[in-house]
């Protein structure tokens, strides 16, 4: 167990003891949300690199099965963290919604616990990204594929970014047919994925104002859908590590905004561990487009 893990474990434990003993301190709840997704995001660079270095121990006749292993155990472990984690963390953003909801705040504490709100919020997808990529890269991600719509996959997906387009004062528009060939697979792990795309093409964008496009359309048997936004774009730079996991662009549009640098890389697992393929285009100053092909149903 590296210093990294054992510090995600210390200030785990001690918010998951404070939630279950109502020893919660509001004051402290956003630097200690802060310190956990740091840390989470020490841990998984430091076992990222480790996984890099048996990999290049394997290519080197060290043998596949020790990389597995690695992998198997490293996804083991956060799989339980998160679980852990995910305790009170519930918890916290329950407690943070009632008092919103409650009214009688002063515009200074309902601005405190917004940010609370924001930085549960925040963890949690930070949670689910470390999950992802970690089953993703150890063979381990589960499926439970079933007959669906991609009508249906496309409204969850609007349902779930409208309020990040509200916020950010951009544009969501979902532009899918009917008659699109049907799809076998998991569709809340292809929502995941459309998610991940659509937040990209809505935050990275100068000002207000702007436009993230979700369309679909057929080509014989495969669903085509196309993630387009007018926003900054992609350098040359930049482009050719895009989907690289923990890189984030050194771009100051890329850095006002908190990530973890997985987003893409999760999106482009997600869709391969469903049979699909994730491309890009982009052009710096205007925009990206991101094309997903899936297979369709076969008789």
């Amino acid at each position: 167990m590296t210093d990294a893990f054992s510090e995600v474990r210390r200030l785990l434990d001690e918010l998951h003891q404070a939630a279950k003993t109502g020893a919660i301190i509001p004051v402290r709840l956003p630097a200690q949300i802060e310190a956990i997704r740091e840390a989470l995001n020490k841990a998984t660079s430091e076992v990222s690199g480790n996984a890099s270095a048996a990999t290049e121990a394997s290519a080197e006749g060290s043998g596949d099965d020790a990389v597995r292993a690695a992998l198997r155990e490293q996804a083991l472990f956060f799989g339980h963290a998160i679980h852990e984690l995910r305790t009170p963390m519930t918890s916290i953003r329950g407690y943070s919604d009632m008092m919103i909801g409650m009214g009688g705040l002063t515009d200074m504490q309902k601005q405190f616990m917004d940010t609370v709100r924001t930085n549960t919020r925040r963890l949690e997808s930070l949670m689910q990204d470390v999950s992802d990529i970690n089953k993703i890269r150890a063979g381990t991600l589960k499926l439970s594929p079933k007959m669906e719509l991609f009508r249906n996959i496309a409204q969850q997906t609007e349902k779930a970014m409208q309020p990040t387009a509200e916020q950010l004062k951009r544009t969501l528009v979902i532009d899918v047919p009917q008659g699109l060939p049907l799809l076998n697979l998991d569709g809340d792990i292809l929502t995941r994925a459309l998610n991940k795309l659509v937040e990209n093409g809505l935050r990275y964008h100068e000002g207000e104002g702007g436009t993230c496009t979700l369309r679909a359309s057929a080509d014989g048997n495969t669903v085509v859908v196309t993630i387009s936004d007018d926003g900054t774009g992609i350098t040359p730079e930049d482009f050719q590590r895009l989907g690289e996991v923990y890189f984030r662009s050194e771009s100051e549009m890329v850095r006002s905004y908190k990530g973890s640098g997985l987003g893409v890389a999760v999106a482009q697992g997600l869709v391969a561990a469903l049979g699909g393929t994730v491309t890009f285009e982009s052009e710096p100053g205007k925009g990206t487009t991101a094309t997903i092909r899936l297979p369709g149903m076969t008789a």
